[in-house]
């Protein structure tokens, strides 16, 4: 069958709006205008037209079946809203910077939307009608949670996974880098910065940012109004740990645009990347944004160390083997940034801790990071680090992995076993396959409990009807015998080097 000119020309051209497949009509067809807009409507079978999310004039985004989630489909789609200032457009294309997967906490930062505002679509309404569309997926994706994904032919690779993970453990390092840096030259109150979490993201008016601090200094400070209350600026700045292109940003300075748009809020706008386009730069500085890398503002060693330190815990992943002088040298090279320490070795233990579950357990069927809504009331959500499903049991633990010379934070032990237990437990009750199960619930901590939590932990073990379910703590000791029992080498060293007390004090019983 001769395919028709419109397949020809997508095929050759790639995706496009109708309204430049009219145009080309008109050029090349010796037809009229009106007789080209006929022919496009009249488009066979092989070709789709996006839905939900017209264009300007009535123009719809068209492509062939076959270049759906290409790369293709999506660099045409992207430069198609970008080109009507579209908020899809700068929404897709930070995720498509991103590796196609966005941890769902972290939309309503990158999508360039404010959470609410007038005059404006919000970020809850962009995700919704991109899922809508068709254009994102929602997704549960292994070590990362819930995500939000552009879909690529219908698949995502593991590998695209562990690019995330990787990136997103330097992104947390590069936050704690600026956020010493802005607290230790007196550019933001020193207790008072927040960091974007996986529970919050910090806001600014009506936007939402991967890091936020006040800050007081005379230049930037708004006037007193007539109530003679002293506001503060802000320090807003989103991290990317790439070499960005101006479709990467193209967010970022929309909702930098936006919150200059509220009268009482004054905000100092800052990119941090490893580097950018010409472009993505010149627009950054055009828009008065500090366009920023890690080099710039932490020097060449450090970003060579960032990226080592991706490289080196996607190798874990890869091939389950630490190599701890190599984890040794990396943390030396971090040692000066408050908080990073405390990540990489909680990022380790969550490696670990994975490979004590599969010995623990006998278990193959490990799940990471599931998130469980309690179905009798939705905004009750719920993550457990890891999820062991195989034999009668089904297991949920919490990972806490920290230096052991400290304790277990009060507040962390006592939203698990008062809030997160109970909106897993009421999750499993309505799932049919899980009805007969027995379940258990695990804190596992590198450090011991302080006295509020032990006697907390007493407490709801009297008062707990252990027909429904099980609580269990397993602290240091208990998990270095587990680790010392699976004989692997690796694990041990890396477990009682970074996670066993040597010799300084400890406050506190450390044991099981």
């Amino acid at each position: 069958m001769l395919k028709s000119e419109i397949e020809i020309f997508l095929e050759r051209h790639g995706p496009c709006l109708t309204t430049e497949l009219t145009a080309h009509l008109t050029r090349n067809g010796n037809v009229s205008p009106s007789a080209a807009r006929q022919r496009v409507k009249r488009m066979p079978e092989s070709i789709k037209r996006l839905a939900f999310l017209p264009f300007p004039r009535n123009a719809r985004f068209v492509y062939l079946k076959k270049d759906y989630g290409s790369p293709l489909f999506w660099h045409n789609l992207i430069a198609a809203f970008n080109n009507t200032n579209s908020i899809y457009g700068a929404a897709l294309g930070a995720i498509s910077a991103r590796n196609g997967i966005v941890p769902e906490p972290h939309f309503a930062i990158v999508c360039g939307a404010p959470t609410r505002q007038k005059k404006h679509v919000s970020a809850d309404v962009v995700l919704e009608r991109l899922l809508q569309a068709s254009l994102l997926e929602r997704r549960h994706v292994e070590g990362l949670g819930p995500c939000i994904i552009l879909p690529q032919n219908g698949e995502i690779t593991d590998i695209s996974a562990l690019d995330v993970r990787s990136r997103l453990l330097g992104e947390d390092l590069i936050l704690s880098a600026v956020a010493a840096w802005a607290r230790n030259n007196g550019f933001v109150s020193y207790g008072r910065v927040q960091a974007r979490s996986f529970d919050k993201a910090p806001d600014v008016g009506t936007t939402v940012w991967d890091l936020v601090g006040p800050c007081y200094l005379h230049a930037v400070q708004p006037k007193v109004l007539k109530e003679g209350k002293k506001r503060p600026a802000f320090l807003a700045v989103d991290v990317l740990n790439k070499r960005v292109g101006v479709h990467d940003v193209t967010a970022f300075v929309r909702k930098c645009e936006t919150v200059r748009q509220l009268s009482r809020v004054t905000c100092i706008q800052m990119f941090v990347s490893a580097g950018y386009t010409k472009d993505a730069r010149e627009l950054l500085k055009s828009k008065g944004i500090i366009a920023a890398t890690t080099k710039s503002l932490f020097g060449r060693d450090f970003q060579t160390a960032l990226t080592e330190l991706q490289t080196f815990f996607r190798q874990i992943i890869v091939s389950s083997s630490i190599d701890i002088e190599k984890l040794d040298h990396l943390l030396s090279r971090f040692r000066d940034i408050e908080g990073a320490s405390q990540q990489i070795r909680g990022t380790l233990f969550e490696f670990i801790a994975e490979k004590i579950a599969a010995y623990e357990f006998r278990s193959s069927t490990i799940h990471l990071n599931r998130v469980f809504s309690d179905p009798d009331s939705v905004k009750k959500r719920a993550e457990a680090d890891l999820t062991i499903e195989g034999g009668r049991t089904l297991f949920f633990i919490e990972c806490k992995g920290t230096a052991p010379y400290g304790l277990v934070p009060h507040e962390q032990f006592r939203k698990w076993i008062q809030e997160q237990v109970a909106t897993i437990y009421a999750a499993t009750r309505k799932r049919p396959e899980w009805a007969n199960r027995e379940i258990t619930f695990e804190f596992w901590a590198t450090a011991p409990l302080g006295a509020e939590s032990q006697a907390l932990y007493d407490q709801m073990l009297e008062e707990l009807n252990t027909n429904r379910y099980k609580l269990r703590v397993r602290l240091g000791a208990e998990l270095a015998q587990i680790c010392e029992d699976m004989g692997d080498e690796s694990v041990i060293t890396a477990f009682n080097k970074h996670f066993v007390d040597r010799g300084r004090s400890v406050e506190g019983p450390f044991s099981g």
